[in-house]
């Protein structure tokens, strides 16, 4: 099974007249919902790389059945393909596969959890965490970030409602998924890109998972993304 990650930097996001039209109605409405201009910027790049992804992946799209999913997620048309969409510090990052799957991006910020990870992660993976020198620390952090925010993702879940629920044993591979989780049949990635930001990826699937990497462009070229280190996980 192929699973496509497609990277836009928000600085390559087409302008505002030529994405808006494109959507319902109901998006523009929600596009102009918001107060702040930074949130519409980046929720309206976020479209515009979703219909470029789905242009890259299907060779076509309708701008007009992309459409905001109860969860808060992303649909499109009949949500036979899976989309998920993340950002972070002008980074933008989306998902599509057949099957249920959760992309997050983070940028590594100094965090208090970081020192404190018995606050918001299971005692296990806190026990991994706390003898690790600082570098070392915030590295495996951020790791079990962005596996437990893409695994949330996947299944329509804030991340609070899984953060201790996915526990996943980063030295075996292995993902312990408990409830809200269902078990068995998962296959997730942790990875770093290039310039320093980390990546998660969950897919609710068994199956053998390739990956397929893009970044796109200023001139709206795609071009082959190299992940840095990745390393897989799985429950099954």
């Amino acid at each position: 099974m192929l699973v496509h990650i497609l990277l836009m930097d928000a600085a390559a996001s087409p302008p505002e007249d030529e994405v808006l039209p494109r959507l319902h109605p109901e998006e523009q409405a929600r596009y102009r919902s918001f107060g702040h201009e930074q949130r519409r910027q980046t929720w309206l790049a976020g479209r515009a790389l979703l219909l470029a992804a789905l242009a890259k992946v299907t060779g076509e799209v309708d701008a007009s059945l992309l459409r905001t999913a109860e969860s808060g997620g992303v649909r499109y048309a009949d949500g036979a393909l899976h989309l998920s969409l993340s950002h972070s510090r002008g980074l933008l990052g989306a998902a599509l596969a057949s099957v249920p799957v959760g992309l997050d991006v983070e940028w590594p910020q100094p965090r208090l959890a970081v020192s404190q990870a018995e606050r918001v992660y299971s005692p296990e993976e806190a026990a991994e965490l706390a003898p690790l020198p600082p570098a070392e620390r915030e590295d495996t952090f951020y790791a079990f970030w962005t596996l437990k925010e893409a695994a949330c993702k996947a299944m329509g879940l804030q991340l609070w409602q899984g953060l201790r629920h996915a526990r996943f044993d980063l030295a075996a591979g292995r993902f312990f998924p408990q409830a809200p989780f269902p078990g068995g049949g998962w296959t997730c990635l942790h990875a770093r890109l290039e310039g320093g930001w980390r990546l998660g990826l969950a897919v609710r699937s068994p199956a053998p998972t390739q990956v397929e990497c893009l970044r796109l462009a200023r001139r709206r070229r795609w071009h082959e993304e190299t992940l840095v280190h990745p390393a897989w996980v799985y429950a099954r």
